[in-house]
């Protein structure tokens, strides 16, 4: 009876994750568009060339991109005859199972590169917009084992809906949307190997989500002193220190090899230079109007409730997962803040702290039990409900109202980030909704293809 009961329980859990997804994807596509950039447009290319061309190199599209992209030069490296993107290559190189159906299109690699790159950037949607979702399972898969199911399910859909998770992550394919998942996967494993000591394997799976944290996107090795210190709490064996660390380290190797092969350095094409004043940057990426995390994600401020005297049995039970995302949240906002251009260029709210997003509901939860008084739950509430509407707004209104470059671009005068009076909130809210996907679907539905292509044309929208 028991065991029925269990295989009962696990049907249901398995259906209500299948049906979030299909609800979050249904919301996530609801804009009709991809709210993305030029430097997203690598990685929703490489895909298409490993499948078309068995390569890593952009050879299909370099030479058009050259010629007809502006801002070629800054997201393609050209060496030895070949082109590649300028970013790092993991996300989009493990997201290629993803494409396999394109594999089967005949058609498909007899169209030119300017057709396919069009077609790349729908692709690009429907992959974000896959892997946003995905995050959102796993960080519920990780939500129940901290804290209530009712619980675990309100933070799982305020992280879907309420956080950058939605604005950014799910709208195109930036290294945040990839390494999300890595990170949620990194901080399971270290929650599994906190209940279960002596299993080896959560210790290789936690350095494995680990690596291809790094892989993905550099400033995720601040998940190394996250590990490190969840270790050291543990307390752990040298054993333990070596499986962990080793599939990092064998990343780096790969990662460097890369690099030197194809930049001729240990950086890639778009090293960091983390030479920004800290507390600039710190006070801007925290508190700003154009991009302050307090701002537009206000409900991150209840991650401290995890080290109020309420929650300490709970912050006891879960102390290494707490340790490791405290570690590595406090830690990737301080590498922000050094970092010159802390502000993200153009995009909505603090994009740059998309990964701190689930480690932040991972502190929150633990302390939830912290947050008893009405009026605590009141003003949770209440914050919750702005975030998701903020969240809306990035997502059915950027970029209208074009804060980000007029009267003059926010990357040549960075101190319009602190302009109350006019800032990205209210000047995308009055700007409008996004409307043009929704006339060019319409386009579609009565005239087919040419209808929507003569659309395109009409409003200026360009793949790039």
């Amino acid at each position: 009876m028991n065991e029925r009961r269990a295989r009962s329980c696990h049907k249901l859990a398995v259906r209500q994750c299948v049906l979030l997804f299909v609800l979050l994807s249904a919301v996530y596509h609801s804009n009709l568009r991809p709210i993305a950039s030029g430097d997203s447009l690598p990685a929703s290319l490489i895909p298409f060339s490993i499948l078309l061309d068995g390569s890593i190199a952009l050879d299909r599209f370099g030479p058009y991109m050259s010629q007809h992209v502006r801002y070629a030069s800054a997201v393609l490296h050209k060496t030895g005859g070949h082109w590649y993107s300028a970013y790092p290559i993991a996300g989009p190189v493990l997201a290629t199972p993803l494409y396999l159906p394109i594999a089967f299109v005949p058609w498909l690699g007899r169209q030119p590169p300017g057709t396919l790159i069009s077609i790349a950037r729908v692709a690009e949607k429907v992959v974000a917009v896959a892997l946003a979702a995905a995050a959102a399972i796993s960080l519920l898969v990780l939500l129940h084992r901290l804290t209530s199911g009712r619980t675990a399910w309100m933070l799982t859909l305020l992280f879907a809906l309420g956080t950058a998770n939605w604005s950014t992550s799910s709208q195109a394919l930036w290294q945040h949307t990839f390494g999300q998942l890595a990170i949620i996967g990194c901080l399971y494993s270290i929650e599994r190997w906190s209940a279960s000591p002596s299993e080896a394997r959560w210790y290789w799976i936690a350095g494995a989500f680990a690596a291809c944290a790094l892989a993905i996107r550099p400033t995720d090795v601040a998940l190394m002193p996250a590990l490190a210190a969840a270790l050291w709490l543990r307390p752990a064996r040298l054993v333990d220190y070596i499986r962990v660390f080793v599939p990092p380290f064998l990343a780096a190797v790969l990662i460097a090899a890369y690099n030197v092969a194809v930049f001729h350095s240990f950086a890639d094409g778009y090293p960091a230079k983390l030479g920004g004043d800290f507390f600039e940057g710190l006070l801007g990426i925290l508190l700003s109007p154009g991009r302050g995390l307090f701002v537009y994600t206000p409900i991150a401020i209840f991650a401290l409730a995890v080290f109020a005297p309420g929650a300490r049995e709970s912050r006891e039970q879960h102390r290494l997962v707490v340790i490791a995302a405290g570690v590595f949240s406090l830690l990737h906002i301080a590498l922000i803040a050094i970092w010159p251009v802390w502000w993200g260029g153009y995009c909505w709210g603090p994009r740059l702290l998309t990964e701190i997003c689930a480690p932040l509901m991972i502190l929150i939860a633990v302390g939830m039990p912290a947050i008893r008084c009405r009026s605590l739950k009141w003003v949770f509430a209440m914050m919750a409900v702005y975030c998701c509407l903020i969240q809306a707004l990035g997502v059915y209104f950027y970029p209208k109202g074009r804060w980000d470059h007029l009267p003059v671009s926010v990357d040549d005068d960075p101190g319009r980030l602190w302009n109350w009076a006019d800032n990205p909130v209210i000047r995308t809210a009055h700007g409008g909704v996004a409307w043009e996907p929704y006339s060019i679907a319409a386009a579609a539905a009565t005239g087919g293809r040419p209808a929507a292509a003569k659309k395109l044309r009409q409003l200026g929208i360009s793949a790039y």
